[in-house]
């Protein structure tokens, strides 16, 4: 055992000793126990500039401006900078447009019901809604699309709802037994086709152009054909999908999957991964941390700025990430960051602060319908495929804006908020502003979140 593991192994000893191990100090241990009987060393802790970057563009949706970068170096205490950006007004908003992408999608055709469920997801956010409250509203959303954001989410997923819900709420493809039993796990046809049935009562009305009345008809059923749930018990009630919602957001499997979909979001890649494939035949990388982190999900009374302030406090989050012949491997056991390519909306609004322009709504929405090009009718539940960047694009936005300073120090701290080493400031010497603007833009340093 080297040196390393041994220091390893006295702090989890300390760890152990009395009763008053926190919430973090937990989830690091857990991390750490599950990885002892590999022969991997941790990476190291990220540097101040790397980690105040990637929590900037985890929880405001776009990287620090130089300003912002040296209050954070006058004074870098991490835990205060968490609770900082947490209680900026760009936080809600940046995870209404996550959030909004994962259950709604993108759309090429009318964006008004994709505005208004995102609307109503960022007020829940700035009312600090619990997360089991924000899925129970969806699932058993009525009422008109016009006054009531998430009954949009049933007009753009009105064919077999269950199979989004389930994905997004659960972390289950039941679609892979729609029409056979599932090749991989125990859900069968059957199954499938039972869940589906709470879903049976759906019924649309046109009120006005661009507004649609949702309603639930009584249903009622003989008990063999009866919707059930995947536990194998059925409603007590008439109002089924009430009391899907009601079922579903009490039960186990959904503080898991809330868990490991905010662990996926900050780290790049879920404890259970792919994040909506809960399987038989995918187990959790580390059950136990699994687990802790359901019971703090359920604890917390799933208040969503407790698990994303806990996670982004561990080891785990503030690693650097790795180069060597083993990353994957150090990456699948939270040694080592997974670096993240930045969504569309991340990488705009980026751009905007690295050329100091102000960011404009339908010039975002271009971005990304350019961004996306005919992927944009995809579904988005589980990852955001990354695709070249479009030079193009770029270079016209990179036309209309100005960068921060023609200095090639400040345009480093700028664009990849950090300063550039020897070798960088030799190359760069004697190029314009706007050359070493239009080079960093398109690096792979700019365009991912490391």
């Amino acid at each position: 055992m080297n040196l390393r593991w041994i220091m390893i192994a006295i702090w989890l000893h300390c760890l152990q000793v009395g009763n008053a191990q926190t919430p973090i100090q937990r989830l690091d241990q857990l991390l750490l126990e599950a990885n002892t009987v590999q022969n991997l060393s941790p990476a190291a802790v990220c540097s101040d500039e790397q980690f105040f970057r990637r929590l900037s563009l985890d929880l405001r949706g776009r990287i620090p401006t130089t300003t912002e970068l040296q209050q954070f170096l006058a004074n870098p205490d991490r835990n205060r900078w968490i609770d900082t950006l947490l209680e900026s007004r760009e936080f809600p908003e940046h995870w209404a447009k996550l959030w909004t992408t994962q259950w709604y999608g993108y759309t090429a055709e009318d964006e008004a019901p994709r505005a208004e469920f995102q609307q109503w997801i960022l007020n829940a956010l700035q009312q600090q809604q619990p997360y089991d409250r924000i899925a129970h509203d969806i699932i058993s959303a009525q009422g008109e699309s016009a006054f009531n954001g998430p009954v949009n989410f049933f007009i753009r997923h009105n064919e077999e709802p269950v199979i989004k819900i389930t994905r997004s709420f659960l972390g289950v493809r039941l679609d892979c037994a729609r029409c056979h039993d599932h090749p991989f796990d125990r859900w069968t046809q059957e199954d499938f086709q039972r869940m589906n049935r709470f879903f049976a009562g759906l019924e649309f009305d046109e009120v006005s152009r661009g507004n649609t009345r949702l309603t639930d008809a009584v249903m009622q059923s003989e008990p063999a054909e009866l919707p059930r749930f995947l536990t194998g018990a059925v409603p007590k009630t008439t109002q089924w999908r009430a009391e899907f919602a009601m079922f579903l957001t009490k039960s186990r499997p959904f503080a898991r999957n809330f868990a490991n979909r905010i662990w996926y979001h900050l780290l790049g890649r879920g404890i259970v991964h792919p994040v909506d494939d809960f399987s038989r035949d995918n187990p959790a990388s580390h059950p136990q941390l699994l687990e802790y982190l359901a019971d703090e999900a359920r604890n917390s009374k799933f208040d969503v700025k407790h698990m994303i302030r806990l996670i982004c406090q561990s080891q785990a989050y503030q690693r650097v990430s790795s180069t060597t012949s083993n990353a994957t491997a150090l990456q699948e056991k939270f040694f080592a960051r997974t670096i993240k390519p930045l969504t569309p909306e991340q990488w705009y609004r980026s751009f905007c602060i690295a050329t100091n322009r102000i960011p404009n709504d339908a010039e975002e929405r271009e971005f990304i319908r350019q961004y996306l090009s005919d992927s944009i009718e995809g579904d988005f539940s589980a990852t955001w495929e990354y695709k070249e960047t479009l030079q193009g694009l770029m270079s016209a936005l990179l036309d209309k804006g100005e960068p921060q300073s023609a200095d090639t120090e400040n345009l480093f701290l700028s664009i990849l908020n950090r300063r550039p080493n020897p070798s960088e400031r030799e190359f760069f010497k004697g190029s314009t502003s706007r050359e070493t603007s239009y080079i960093l833009l398109h690096s792979n340093e700019f365009s991912f979140n490391h």
